[in-house]
């Protein structure tokens, strides 16, 4: 039996469009729902950052909250000078409660990037802020993951800071230490190191 071709009519066309519209519409507001959720985060976390954490957990397993969207909004919350400390801190806990879940292969090296230097924004705002304690816990927190050799090659102001902390918290030995087993000092960790290291 010969099949004819089906032809799309006006009403059809208006059908897809409508639908198409509606489709985008729903993401849209998706999106904005996300932000707002992961924006009321960053506030109570001000207040309470264990129950942030958790909340951003459960909302990173329920699919309402994703990992690049949480670091973003906590980067540019540090970028801007507003006190993100421990908003921050809490995505960084959440990404290493959830680390299984997050991509591991080499190919998703920027993400992990992404990780390490939210722990340094994190950490260099809390110290300048005189939160000396929280930022030795910030400045390698998160997953293990983004902590490689490549990482801190690439930026040796992280690598100065974790320095100047250890050397502020007592631990200037370790804070050489760490320097010396570079294959090589860069900028500020190769600065922090000859400061470390003079004799007066």
């Amino acid at each position: 039996m010969y099949l004819v071709p089906m032809r799309t009519t006006p009403v059809t066309s208006a059908a897809a469009l409508i639908s198409a519209l509606f489709s985008v519409l729903v993401a849209v507001l998706g999106c904005e729902d996300h932000h707002k959720a992961l924006e009321a985060y960053a506030a109570q976390a001000k207040v309470s950052r264990p129950s942030v954490t958790a909340s951003l957990i459960a909302s990173f397993k329920a699919g309402d909250v994703t990992a690049d969207d949480a670091i973003t909004l906590a980067a540019e919350k540090l970028e801007a000078g507003e006190d993100a400390v421990d908003f921050s801190w809490a995505v960084l806990d959440m990404l290493k409660a959830v680390e299984a879940q997050l991509p591991s292969k080499g190919e998703f090296e920027i993400f992990w990037r992404r990780v390490g230097r939210l722990a340094f924004w994190a950490s260099q705002t809390a110290y300048t802020k005189g939160r000396l304690s929280d930022a030795a816990s910030l400045m390698q927190a998160g997953p293990e993951r983004w902590q490689n050799d490549a990482y801190w090659l690439r930026y040796p102001d992280h690598d100065a800071l974790v320095a100047i902390i250890l050397s502020s918290t007592g631990r200037k030995p370790e804070a050489i230490q760490r320097l010396q087993s570079r294959p090589e000092l860069l900028g500020p960790a190769e600065e922090v190191y000859k400061k470390l290291t003079e004799r007066h």
